[in-house]
């Protein structure tokens, strides 16, 4: 690749291209609201530094050929495509075409990375697919089944006070009405990751459309554009000038972890703005009930007034067991919505990542990390850098939880050649082409 190239701006265009983009001192107040116990501070000393390798030498910014030239799409890769996907107000049909344009998106990714390394658009397939057995009901998680008392043995240890309420017609129309409250938080944020991500690869793929090498002010007015856009902007730069770099680096190895260093930034992009839909979709039915108590025994005849003095009677009552009963229903929400289904068999996000086929915890190209601005931030995200011990997350509700298994789960299994398997069979794929529902298991 020329000089002119993505990854090699001019002086003028430097700055664009400099560590410095996600330094934002609101990102650095979201992480710390979150909890996350360093708060950023090595985050926000990238600003001031260049990228570099092990021993302090600077990355070269020399340009080289690019490992592959651009791969046409499928028919969901398009930005008109994506923005249709977006605007569709069928959350199920809408699923099903999110989690097919992913996968669409994930092989035009491709050759532009080398064939070696995975986009973060392929994690977004997967957990895309998981999200559409909540959004379409298709299951109730047994492990919520038995802490509830309704299967086996119940695993909440004050749940025998009140198994008789738990089997109860009132409780279970709650429950049914607190799994559509899941099902439709899943699908805000199916929806809300989608239509930010997704139309900005459209437009990092158009850069590439039909050449090796993209436009270089192309480059800096999309790179320009994602500054401004919301607090947390900045992240989404780097994470795009790291898959700028990628594209043209030599290194298979460099290349690797800039591409683990955009996956990570657009990772923690979109788990800081999922933290809503995630809070609201873990809460616990209790509390759900107490704040809105029209919803609990519907079909009682309780004037409204006095289900609100209940509810805060009850409230003040049982203010510990109800607050211990929460702490457990999280853990075990956990454990139920963030199972992931994969080509190679479930992940328990609640659990340690398990290593991979051949017993090592990273693919050899991620095992000593030597990129800088890589460095810092997996020793931000990752709890235990170097190993997946301690990886699983008991309270998913927390930022700093989640980005403890997502730095661990994206280094661990970026380069996994079954996850680029299609998620749905190719009559199914086109089916949702068309628009149409697809027939049989999804």
């Amino acid at each position: 690749m020329s000089s002119s190239s993505c990854c090699l701006p001019s002086p003028g265009e430097a700055a664009l291209l400099e560590p410095a983009s996600y330094r934002s001192s609101q990102l650095l107040h979201l992480l710390a609201s979150q909890k996350n116990r360093k708060a950023s501070s090595a985050l926000a000393a990238l600003a001031s530094e260049p990228a570099s390798v092990e021993g302090g030498a600077e990355v070269s910014s020399s340009a080289s050929s690019s490992p592959g030239g651009f791969a046409s799409g499928g028919p969901l890769t398009t930005p008109e495509a994506v923005r249709s996907i977006v605007e569709n107000p069928n959350p199920v049909l809408r699923n099903v075409q999110i989690t097919q344009s992913y996968h669409e998106l994930t092989l035009a990714m491709e050759p532009l990375l080398g064939g070696a390394d995975r986009s973060w658009c392929v994690f977004a397939t997967w957990a895309s697919k998981q999200a559409g057995c909540f959004i379409r009901g298709d299951v109730i998680p047994s492990p919520l089944r038995r802490f509830l008392g309704l299967e086996g043995r119940r695993s909440w240890r004050g749940a025998w006070r009140v198994r008789w309420w738990l089997r109860s017609a009132p409780f279970l129309s709650y429950l049914r009405v607190t799994a559509q409250d899941v099902s439709s938080h899943v699908a805000d944020g199916n929806h809300l990751v989608y239509a930010k991500m997704a139309p900005l690869f459209a437009r990092f793929l158009e850069l590439f459309a039909g050449k090796k090498e993209p436009d270089a002010n192309d480059v800096k007015v999309f790179l320009g554009s994602l500054e401004g856009e919301s607090a947390t902007g900045e992240v989404l730069q780097g994470a795009f000038r790291s898959l700028c770099r990628a594209v043209s680096e030599p290194d298979s190895k460099l290349r690797a972890e800039r591409v683990l260093l955009a996956n990570l930034l657009i990772g923690l992009h979109e788990q800081m703005r999922l933290q809503l839909a995630i809070s609201g979709a873990l809460r616990a039915p209790i509390q759900q009930a107490l704040e809105g108590p029209h919803r609990l025994f519907p079909h009682w005849p309780v004037p409204g007034f006095l289900r609100h003095f209940l509810a805060g009677s009850f409230r003040r009552l049982f203010a510990a067991p109800i607050r211990r009963f929460e702490e457990e229903f999280r853990q075990v929400a956990t454990q139920c919505l963030l199972t992931l289904g994969l080509p190679e068999g479930e992940l328990s996000l609640g659990d340690d990542l398990p290593p991979l086929e051949h017993g090592e915890a990273f693919p050899e190209s991620l095992r000593e990390l030597t990129l800088g601005e890589l460095k810092k931030v997996v020793s931000e995200l990752d709890r235990t850098p170097g190993t997946l011990e301690g990886s699983g997350a008991r309270d998913w509700t927390l930022l700093a939880d989640r980005m403890n298994y997502v730095a661990d789960y994206f280094r661990s299994r970026q380069q996994e050649e079954s996850h680029l398997q299609p998620p749905f069979t190719p009559e199914q794929a086109r089916a949702i082409a068309r628009g149409e529902m697809p027939s049989g298991a999804l």
